[in-house]
Parts: C-alpha cells; sequence; structure tokens
C-alpha cells in the first residue's frame, strides 16, 4: 500500500512540473513585436526611400505621385491633378488634406483621390483611405526631382522659378506639361503648355486651402507667362503682371 502511495505522490509530482513547463513556454511565445514596414534596403523606411515618383508619371490618364524631399507632393488620380503635403511618421506616410481639380471623367477609377496613408515595402507603396481600406498600390519608377541642378538660359519654360525657399512663391514646369509650386502659403499644382507666339498658357490648376494671413497670395491668380532670358513674367487673365520670377534651375 505504501508503495502505490509512493507511485501516486511521484505521479502528481511529475504533473506539476510538465504544467509549469507548459505555462512558462506559453508566456514566451505571447510577447508582442513591433516591426514597420521595410524600404529598399530591408530597414524601416526613411523619407529618403519615401520622395519619389511612383506610378507612371509620364501618363496622364494613370494614378501616380511625386513626392518631393521637401514634404510636398503633386500628381494624378488618372482623371484629375492632385496636390498636398506628406510627412513620414512612425513607418507610415501620412497625407495631408489632397487638393484636386473637379474635372468629369467617364469609366475612370480614380481611387488615389481618396488617399489618406501609406507604407511602402520594397518599390510598392500600398495606399489607404481613412479608417486604413487599402485601395490600390503604386510602383517606384523614379527619384525625386533634382535639387539645386545647373541652370540652363534661354525661352525654354522648364525648370524652377522662383526662389529655393518653399515657403516662398515658386513655380517648377516638368518636361511632361505638368507644374507645381506654392504662392507663398498654398501648395499649387496643374498644367501648363506653350502657345504658337511663346507665351506660356496654365490650366487645371489646384491648390490647398490654407488661410495665411500677412502673405501676398497674387501668384494663385496665375492664367498665362512668358520667359525671356532668366526670368518668367506671370500674368494674370486680364494680363496684368502677378509676379517676376528668376530662374532658379
Amino acid at each position: 500500500m505504501r508503495g502505490i502511495r509512493s507511485l501516486a505522490v511521484a505521479a502528481l509530482a511529475v504533473t506539476a512540473v510538465l504544467g509549469f513547463a507548459a505555462c512558462a513556454g506559453a508566456s514566451q511565445t505571447s510577447t508582442p513585436s513591433t516591426s514597420f514596414p521595410a524600404g529598399p534596403t530591408g530597414d524601416p523606411i526613411t523619407e529618403a526611400d519615401v520622395a519619389g515618383v511612383w506610378g507612371d508619371a509620364a501618363d496622364p490618364g494613370a494614378p501616380s505621385l511625386t513626392l518631393a524631399a521637401d514634404g510636398t507632393l503633386s500628381g494624378t488620380d488618372g482623371c484629375n491633378r492632385l496636390v498636398g503635403e506628406w510627412e513620414l511618421d512612425d513607418g507610415e506616410i501620412d497625407f495631408g488634406d489632397l487638393a484636386s481639380t473637379k474635372m468629369a471623367c467617364q469609366e475612370v477609377d480614380t481611387w488615389l483621390s481618396g488617399a489618406d496613408s501609406a507604407t511602402i515595402t520594397e518599390d510598392v507603396m500600398t495606399v489607404y483611405a481613412n479608417g486604413r481600406i487599402e485601395i490600390g498600390t503604386l510602383e517606384r519608377t523614379g527619384d525625386a526631382p533634382a535639387a539645386g541642378a545647373d541652370a540652363t538660359s534661354g525661352g525654354d519654360p522648364v525648370g524652377s522659378w522662383g526662389t529655393a525657399d518653399t515657403a516662398q512663391p515658386h513655380l517648377v514646369l516638368a518636361a511632361d506639361g505638368t507644374f507645381s509650386g506654392s504662392d507663398g502659403c498654398n501648395a499649387m499644382t496643374g498644367r501648363w503648355e506653350m502657345d504658337d507666339d511663346g507665351s506660356i498658357e496654365f490650366d487645371d490648376v489646384a491648390m490647398t486651402a490654407k488661410a495665411c494671413s500677412g502673405i501676398d497670395q497674387t501668384l494663385n491668380r496665375l492664367d498665362s507667362a512668358t520667359v525671356s532670358g532668366d526670368t518668367m513674367t506671370v500674368l494674370g487673365d486680364d494680363d496684368v503682371v502677378l509676379a517676376t520670377l528668376p530662374r532658379t534651375a
């Protein structure tokens, strides 16, 4: 009888040890871990990973975004031009309120106009609407627009006009017929084309709607421009001179 009791006690001791080990193992595997999306190097993404061209910016009928290193963005949803700002917060890209033109385009999925945030894994940007609902993806197709390039002279309007200070009035005209810039307060974007007489016509202009007291926002009334040497003269719709901008790149 004593032998039976000894065996029973030993069995209970073994059961208790196994139960304790199982609990200890469960507590180790339940420890949460924190990770962020990986950039091109496999490390957590940085501003340098974010800045660049996402989507086919050469095709105005395809969604794309160009994120500049200064925190501004421009692009298109495949129908309307987009402009706004971006910032990196704990590995995720936050977009401010995007401004856009208001053209009606039939049979075009304008999903990108609902962008609220995004993440990047390798060379793919996953875009989310408010509530972190995935709405689409964009592939990286180019680097951020170069800054500080050598200035060119003559009547070619492609380049940067104004000042390198993004808080001051300036325009950047791209070779694909799009432009971006600021009136000193609000970010601007749109399209431009050269007329037969050499003047520049601006169209599809969109801008943010911040209120800035004490700032001359005359440039937001731009309608056309002329280039003479390294000076751009910007005109309103009544041909009144709004601003003269020196070429900076």
